[in-house]
């Protein structure tokens, strides 16, 4: 979904809250001190589609790799904001590519949720992450081989250009074809299906989870919220 769209989605769902839900009778609710950044990386999903943008193509100029943020997992960390246009996130193909009606704070933030609320959808959110940061290395190792090869031949490619054996032009042609065909083989590797599956359970506890932690309005809207998002795990 494009980033306009969701900004759609997102300016309905806002005006339909402001719409159903009554008015907090408690402020201290929102404004108190336990009032969270719901902006964070700790409250967006990571899922299966962002692993596989995470392999960022090879070009004439650099070899294919992984992102190391991605795989470090240091985006989570701190308060930075995970929002659209994040200067400090620039570049990454991945971030690029984000969903960011998978950015859950964006409704959390929303909603006047009490402050049990808060801590129950915090604590489901850090378990999340934490389960998802290992499945991020298995996949790269996992297909940490593949990578490595398809390096290899684009070395071969771009020493066929410095020894003047076919051109530049060319060379970015068959690397294109080469980021192709090793996205095939990482998205068919056995190992990464079966990190995908892991990865789709962890994302569906979490929405699980916050199902049962939202009541009434809330979650007559959660569920339109993320009938929504696209789910890298339907069939």
């Amino acid at each position: 979904m494009k980033p306009s769209s969701m900004f759609t989605i997102l300016s309905a769902v806002a005006l339909s809250i402001a719409l159903t839900l009554p008015a907090c009778s408690d402020r201290g609710n929102v404004n108190g001190p336990r009032q969270m950044n719901f902006d964070i990386a700790q409250f967006a999903i990571v899922d299966y589609g962002d692993v596989q943008n995470g392999v960022e193509d090879a070009t004439t100029e650099t070899e294919m790799t992984f992102n190391s943020t991605l795989l470090n997992y240091g985006f989570v960390n701190g308060d930075r904001p995970f929002v659209p246009g994040d200067p400090a996130m620039r570049c990454m193909q991945w971030f690029d590519r984000v969903n960011f009606g998978k950015q859950l704070g964006f409704f959390f933030k929303m909603l006047n949720l009490t402050d049990d609320q808060k801590t129950s959808i915090r604590d489901l959110a850090r378990t999340f992450q934490q389960n998802m940061k290992p499945l991020i290395q298995q996949f790269y190792d996992a297909n940490k081989s593949i990578i490595e090869d398809a390096n290899v031949k684009r070395r071969a490619i771009m020493d066929d250009v410095k020894s003047g054996k076919i051109t530049r032009e060319a060379a970015a042609t068959q690397i294109k074809t080469l980021n192709q065909t090793t996205r095939e083989l990482i998205k068919n590797n056995p190992a990464s299906q079966t990190t995908k599956v892991s990865m789709c359970g962890e994302r569906n506890k979490l929405l699980a989870g916050v199902t049962a932690v939202l009541q009434g309005d809330q979650l007559a809207l959660w569920k339109a919220w993320i009938a929504k998002i696209q789910d890298p795990c339907a069939p």
